[in-house]
C-alpha cells in the first residue's frame, strides 16, 4: 500500500508539476507575448517613422541637389560674363593702343587734342589686384555739338568701360570762333 499510496502521490505531484508548469508556460507566454507584441508595435512605428524621415530627407536632398545646380549655373554664367568683361578690358600692355583709339576717335568728330598727359595703370581701388586703373587726361577744343558727340563717344562707343572722371570748361565758355575748351580725364581698365 505504501508503494500505491508513494505511487499515487508521485503521479499526482508529477501531473500538479505538470499543470504548474503548463500554466506557468501559459501565464510567462501571455505576458511576455504581450510585452514583445508592445515592444515590436513600437518598434514598427519607430520603423516607418524612421522611413518617413527618409523619405523627406530624399525629397529635401533633391531639393537641395537643385538649388546646387542652379547656384552652380549661375556660377558658370557668372564666370563667363567675368571672362567676357576681361576681354572687353585688354591686357595692361595695350593701353597705348587706348590713347590712339581716344586720338583717332576725337580726329573723326572734329576736336582737336591740344595736350595729353597720362599715368601708367595702377591698381584700381576697391578691386581684385589684377585690375589696373589707367587714366588719360588731356585738353581738347572743339565746337559744342562735336564736343557733346565726343564726349558721348568715349563714354558709349570705345568699346569698352570708359568713363570721364573729370571734365573743366575753361572760360570762356565759347571763344569768337564758337569753340569751347575743355579739360577732360578719361578712365578706363586693364587686366595685369
Amino acid at each position: 500500500m505504501k508503494t500505491r499510496l508513494r505511487s499515487i502521490l508521485e503521479r499526482a505531484v508529477s501531473y500538479g508539476l505538470v499543470a504548474i508548469a503548463f500554466f506557468g508556460f501559459l501565464y510567462f507566454q501571455e505576458y511576455v507575448g504581450k510585452s514583445q507584441k508592445a515592444s515590436l508595435g513600437k518598434k514598427a512605428d519607430d520603423l516607418m517613422k524612421l522611413k518617413l524621415q527618409i523619405d523627406d530627407a530624399k525629397k529635401s536632398f533633391a531639393a537641395r541637389q537643385t538649388q546646387i545646380d542652379g547656384i552652380n549655373k549661375q556660377v558658370e554664367s557668372r564666370k563667363l560674363e567675368l571672362e567676357r568683361f576681361e576681354k572687353l578690358l585688354g591686357r595692361t600692355a595695350s593701353y597705348t593702343l587706348f590713347i590712339d583709339q581716344v586720338q583717332r576717335k576725337a580726329q573723326s568728330v572734329g576736336i582737336n587734342i591740344l595736350n595729353s598727359k597720362y599715368e601708367r595703370p595702377t591698381p584700381a581701388p576697391g578691386t581684385p589686384g589684377n585690375y589696373l586703373e589707367f587714366r588719360f587726361a588731356m585738353g581738347v577744343t572743339g565746337p559744342y555739338e562735336k564736343m557733346k558727340h565726343f564726349l558721348w563717344e568715349l563714354e558709349n562707343s570705345m568699346g569698352r568701360l570708359t568713363k570721364i572722371s573729370n571734365l573743366v570748361v575753361k572760360p570762356p565758355i565759347c571763344d569768337k570762333d564758337g569753340n569751347m575748351n575743355l579739360t577732360l580725364t578719361v578712365k578706363t581698365y586693364f587686366i595685369q
